[in-house]
């Protein structure tokens, strides 16, 4: 279930969201803390193409046009307000991106320092057929939506019309709400996303879900963290209840898997009092989080850190990539064991107080017995076999006090300053000036001086400017016109910080998306591969086949391939109609005349007026 060395127990991603059979994507809700614009741009691919997330479709601005087409209306992505990278490369298909994402600023509650974060990883989906049959899938991930190659630990369960449970789907409604509360009026279409949200909730109300697993059986439940007071109240469940009196809190085996911690709480596990015969406790975390601890805090757990030749493997694979990245564990689990009976916890919770205190969060329970899971048979699957075996990925570790690292403390400095500015209002005015435009942003309140280093620009401006109170960014072309702001921070030690805000705007011109597609299908050839990818019963083979003959220097392909086009319309038209409105979407966004042949246009309409589409 667990085996880091087995192909059988990973989940792909892009996979995981694939429609089913027969059905396309209807709707999908996701929840992020970060959000790398690339990746939701590959996760596109999956929901519209139904293609895999590494497919060559993404390297394709045809296909990624067409998956943003597909489904900008039919997905939201709710992230943690400045936590959203900056692309290597920004693309004017970022601009349809904007109404996909909703930053989630989160204000201060008592007893934390700082902000609570928005850290759900989730997505609901709902999925429809031809007949209007719909199906949901709910999935719940410890992995943000970015290309970070950490490990990470995911599950998914699909709606059953065999399983009669629907009472267990109600937190999960209760989330939506939450989420449906955090649709801001400044959002654009703010009401036509609420609404969307309100219907899916509505549609949820009779839908059970199913794990179909042998060793958990429908033993599970969904604990949203943080949304108020239809949220599960973690600091009353047995894993985190410090009442170490109670024999309710004893256990038999701990295992912690986090990357961050809290010191306190592994000191409260680490309590004699939590002790039954046979106790066992494990904690793997990674090496930078045992500076937190000190000895006697962790004095009763087993305790494992990645090895450095996994973190460090891509450097040994190869020497030339410009950008390694190095990976840890990013994995949440909690595994209590007591006597016969097992609950794994797994989803976005790491082992901190603001995690299960403060944080907006979604963890899942699964219940099972000894006899399935327990601490042995869970270590014996993440070591590859006993512990000392050398296939092993971990290493016992033990706790050692370390310095402060300077940087990362100067990290935590200026993250909490992007944090800041995210809460302060702010909006943007765009106004045409002669053949260019115009942005002005004002802040509300006084600019701290603590942001002196800040600088902002429109996230495909090359030139940043200093943050103030006022700011206005002269003679844009339509296509740095944008929601996505890049915001880049510079600390005294040498340390920086960039990340992409949203300023809620007003007064984009009306042909911003037209310029988006024009930048896409400039010319006859590439509308002509637009048209053959819509048309193609295969996405990559469609794709595929029109580089082959580009690579082969085929003279006119335009003009030949356009009464093949027309078979494939005539044949689309007779039984896929609804794939003609993504061509019809493509007529009215292109504005030069010379690219769309008249004779497409012509045969374009008279299938319109003969199907009545409209």
């Amino acid at each position: 279930m667990f085996q880091t060395n087995n192909n059988k127990d990973r989940l792909n991603y892009g996979e995981m969201l694939l429609p089913p059979q027969g059905y396309v994507l209807e709707q999908a809700v996701g929840t992020t803390y970060s959000l790398d614009l690339e990746a939701l741009t590959a996760i596109s691919i999956a929901l519209g193409l139904k293609e895999d997330t590494d497919s060559e479709l993404l390297q394709n601005p045809i296909s990624m046009l067409n998956a943003l087409q597909k489904v900008s209306e039919k997905v939201l992505i709710f992230c943690e307000a400045g936590q959203i990278t900056v692309p290597g490369k920004p693309s004017p298909l970022n601009i349809l991106l904007e109404k996909m994402v909703i930053p989630v600023a989160l204000p201060k509650v008592r007893g934390l320092n700082g902000y609570p974060a928005f850290h759900p990883k989730t997505w609901i989906l709902q999925y429809v057929n031809p007949e209007g049959d719909r199906k949901y899938r709910f999935a719940v991930l410890s992995r943000n939506l970015t290309f970070d190659r950490s490990w990470d630990i995911s599950m998914c369960m699909d709606s059953s019309d065999e399983a009669d449970q629907p009472e267990k789907t109600k937190p999960l409604m209760d989330f939506l709400s939450f989420l449906r509360s955090q649709i801001k009026n400044t959002i654009s279409q703010a009401g036509t996303k609420r609404n969307s949200i309100k219907r899916l909730i509505r549609n949820l109300e009779t839908v059970s879900f199913a794990l179909n697993s042998h060793e958990f059986g429908e033993e599970f439940q969904i604990m949203p963290l943080g949304i108020g007071s239809a949220g599960y109240k973690m600091t009353e469940d047995p894993l985190f209840c410090s009442d170490v009196w109670s024999a309710d809190y004893t256990f038999n085996d701990l295992v912690v898997f986090s990357p961050f911690l809290s010191a306190s709480l592994v000191e409260e596990w680490n309590k004699k009092e939590h002790n039954i015969t046979g106790t066992k406790r494990t904690l793997i975390t990674r090496k930078t989080e045992l500076a937190k601890l000190k000895p006697e805090q962790g004095s009763r757990f087993d305790i494992y850190t990645l090895k450095d030749d996994i973190i460090d493997g891509e450097d040994q694979i190869s020497d030339e990539q410009q950008e390694k990245m190095k990976q840890d564990i990013h994995a949440k689990i909690f595994l209590r064991r007591k006597y016969s009976d097992t609950s794994l916890y797994i989803g976005s919770m790491n082992a901190s107080y603001a995690a299960y205190q403060k944080n907006v969060e979604m963890v899942m329970q699964l219940k099972t017995k000894n006899r399935y899971l327990n601490g042995d048979s869970f270590l014996r699957d993440i070591f590859c076999g006993e512990a000392d075996n050398p296939a092993n990925p971990f290493e016992k570790t033990e706790i050692k006090e370390a310095k402060p690292d300077d940087a990362e403390e100067e990290s935590k400095v200026l993250e909490k300053i992007i944090k800041d500015i995210c809460r302060r209002k702010m909006k943007a005015t765009v106004v045409l000036n002669d053949e260019a435009y115009d942005v002005s942003v004002t802040v509300d309140g006084e600019v701290s001086e603590e942001w002196d280093n800040v600088r902002i620009g429109p996230l495909r401006r090359k030139v940043l400017s200093p943050f103030a109170k006022e700011m206005i960014f002269e003679r844009l072309d339509v296509l740095q016109l944008t929601e996505f702001y890049q915001l880049q921070i510079k600390g005294d030690k040498g340390t920086s910080v960039s990340r992409i805000i949203m300023i809620p705007t007003t007064g984009f011109p009306e042909e911003r998306e037209s310029a988006v597609v024009n930048s896409v299908v400039k010319d006859k050839r590439s509308f002509v591969e637009y048209v053959a990818f819509v048309l193609g019963e295969d996405y990559l083979l469609t794709m595929l086949e029109d580089n082959n003959l580009r690579k082969s220097g085929f003279s006119g392909t335009e003009i030949q391939r356009m009464p093949a086009l027309y078979e494939k319309m005539l044949k689309t038209a007779l039984e896929e109609p609804a794939r003609l409105k993504e061509i019809d979407y493509l007529l009215k966004m292109i504005t030069d005349a010379e690219i769309i042949p008249d004779e497409f246009r012509e045969l374009y309409e008279t299938f319109k007026t003969t199907l009545r589409l409209k």
